[in-house]
């Protein structure tokens, strides 16, 4: 599901610099969609910054690949391992030769040995009891449910590491438009330019916000806090009880 900014008929063809190729809800290619109430000089910056933050996500999705395969090198080959990362981590499809292209510069030495350590397969097939075929299968699903959770645990850190470059691709959006609209404002607009998911939009714009409010100069810290003054109460007539109470049925009750 993809979140809806604004009337489509406000979003002309003039009105994009890069054209936003969408993939299955995932991040595409930046749409800079420019605001009449920039001026062109910011327009400009802007450019340079999403050419740079598109760079910056690249890196990430290349070191997170590289670790993807690293980690699961004991239980499939290299190529396998990069295919797995692609479906795992959603790589942006615009995105996903430059990726794939990088890591396996990264991981050229574990080519080389992969290559070294190609056996040829033993010839003829050696047939197994029943018993031993009901072992091999329990150890086969043992073998993909581990696999599988170690795919998800490195999908789950590479997702943890592209959200934090998004969220500082974002911030430095909101100190860039720091005079031109506010923060969440401008954290929005960096969410519509690289038309994110909407989990993951959500979730980008509530790190930015936080992590701004941290820095925020003017925020909480240079209020100075109002408590209102207490009225005092003249001490009023003391009330004093029997030496012995004695409670009904209907007062324990």
């Amino acid at each position: 599901m993809k979140l809806a900014f604004g009337p489509p008929a406000t979003r002309r063809r003039s009105d994009f610099h890069f054209r936003a190729v969408h993939q299955g809800g995932r991040m595409a290619a930046p749409s800079l969609m420019t605001s009449r109430r920039f001026t062109p000089q910011t327009r400009l910056r802007l450019q340079v910054l999403f050419a740079r933050a598109w760079e910056t996500l690249a890196d990430t999705y290349k070191t997170q690949a590289s670790d993807f395969v690293r980690r699961l090198r004991p239980r499939m080959g290299l190529d396998e391992a990069l295919d797995r990362y692609f479906r795992e981590a959603g790589v942006p499809a615009p995105m996903a030769e430059t990726v794939r292209a990088r890591a396996l510069v990264a991981l050229a030495p574990l080519v080389e040995d992969e290559l070294d350590g190609v056996e040829s397969p033993a010839s003829g097939w050696n047939p197994l009891r029943p018993d031993q075929m009901l072992d091999a299968l329990k150890r086969r699903a043992q073998h993909v449910e581990e696999t599988n959770l170690e795919c998800r645990m490195a999908a789950s850190l590479s997702g943890e590491a592209v959200a934090a470059t998004h969220v500082e691709m974002a911030l430095q959006t909101a100190e860039l438009l720091a005079d031109e609209c506010s923060p969440d404002e401008a954290i929005m607009h960096y969410v519509r330019t690289f038309d994110l998911s909407s989990i993951d939009a959500q979730l980008i714009f509530r790190r930015s916000l936080a992590r701004w409010a941290e820095r925020d100069p003017h925020g909480i810290d240079e209020v100075e806090p109002e408590f209102p003054a207490l009225a005092v109460c003249a001490p009023g007539p003391r009330f004093e009880l029997p030496g012995r109470l004695r409670l009904g049925l209907r007062a324990i009750g």
